[in-house]
């Protein structure tokens, strides 16, 4: 039987970076590496929220992008 093993994460913050031509909304992504696989929801919002104030663009959102290994 396969298993998982965790590899890695990365929290990724989304933000406004303008509109193109065509008026459609450009986004651009800050990533945040070494994320532990114990970390909590409530934790990441903390920590996204956080970082997001030291951005002069919009924040949209973010996500934690994990990687494992099927072992």
């Amino acid at each position: 039987m396969a298993n998982l093993e965790y590899k890695q994460a990365v929290l990724k913050l989304t933000f406004e970076a303008g509109l193109t031509g065509d008026g459609k909304l450009k986004t651009k992504s800050k990533s945040y590496r070494n994320i532990l696989a114990a970390a909590t929801a409530n934790g990441l919002d903390t920590v996204a929220n956080t970082l997001a104030n030291f951005s002069n663009s919009p924040y949209i959102g973010a996500e934690k992008v994990e990687t494992s290994n099927i072992i």
